[in-house]
């Protein structure tokens, strides 16, 4: 079993139109939305390749109710910590024409310490059956910066592999343990580490930054540009499959989805990296979330280019 956590979710109505200055209103009987944060994203696109994930977070309100029953409709499993603070949620204007997106999403509220204890008991259980965790996304609020800190050491014995998908300070706090698979961007590298992983004077700090906190391997995006893979040994450089974009958002967690699809399939790591930019590049061409279906991935997976390799990356 994969397990998904996600501790921001997401209520993600999506509106599509011109948006012309001369747009009117417009009435609709109901306004559509998809139920997003990170992890849930994973969990949607692990169901598309055929590995459906259990997906653990928070909930809260009417919004909360109305995500649960958003994750039942796309027949998504999932298991829910009930909270105070109402689900977040965001808004997106797309007019997939124009290839325009404008997006806005609330930051979160704080989490109590009794749902956190709450959370990672339901962590501690479900991952007895588990052989995949997967962990991402922002930590609401401001305080709590050391939730993903405090669900390693509740993974403590887990013989599994762990992927974590966060930058700043939560990534910070989770490295005093380590013992992670590392996907993030390069905006978030500079953010969390201050080094560049993709200026070659500057890629061995990073690389040395991440043996130094038991990290055992890495993918670093670009947007459109190159990718970076580290499995620990070896290092390999990417250009991704071309994309029409429509939507940015949730490539990262296609990505990371199709990378843990190779992996659960006994895939090695550059294999399911392969994989994972395929999905990557197929989700950009989609407005929502984790939203490209298997054929549209499959068929990108030839067009993902190796540029380079490196046996033996010396740090």
């Amino acid at each position: 079993m994969i397990l998904t956590i996600t501790p921001n979710p997401l209520l993600d109505y999506q509106i599509f139109g011109d948006f012309s200055e001369d747009c009117k209103g417009t009435r609709v009987k109901q306004m559509p939305f998809t139920v997003g944060g990170k992890g849930i994203n994973v969990a949607r696109m692990l169901k598309t390749l055929g590995r459906p994930a259990l997906a653990l977070t928070f909930a809260g309100g009417g919004t909360g109710a109305r995500m649960i029953a958003g994750l039942r409709q796309q027949s998504i499993p999932g298991r829910f910590v009930n909270v105070e603070a109402e689900t977040r949620i965001g808004i997106n204007l797309f007019a997939p024409e124009k290839g325009k997106h404008h997006w806005w999403m609330e930051d979160g509220e704080e989490l109590l310490e009794s749902e956190i204890l709450a959370m990672l008991a339901l962590i501690k259980t479900e991952a007895e059956r588990a052989s995949i965790v997967a962990m991402s996304g922002t930590v609401p609020g401001r305080q709590n910066r050391d939730f993903y800190l405090r669900v390693l050491e509740a993974l403590d014995g887990f013989k599994g592999e762990i992927f974590l998908d966060a930058r700043g300070e939560p990534l910070k706090s989770a490295c005093r343990h380590g013992g992670f698979f590392l996907k993030h961007n390069r905006e978030e590298a500079l953010e969390t580490f201050g080094i560049d992983p993709f200026d070659l004077a500057c890629r061995g700090d990073f690389f040395r930054e991440l043996i130094k906190w038991r990290i055992w391997g890495a993918m670093i995006t670009d947007g459109k540009r190159n990718v970076i893979l580290w499995d620990g040994k070896s290092l390999f450089e990417f250009l991704p499959a071309p994309a029409r974009e429509v939507s940015a958002v949730g490539c990262g967690d296609a990505t990371l989805a199709g990378l843990i699809y190779g992996r659960r399939q006994g895939l090695g790591i550059f294999e399911s990296a392969m994989l994972g930019l395929a999905a990557g590049a197929a989700d950009a061409e989609k407005a929502g979330p984790c939203a490209a279906d298997y054929e549209e991935i499959k068929n990108k997976i030839p067009q993902v280019v190796l540029l380079n390799k490196t046996e033996s990356f010396q740090v």
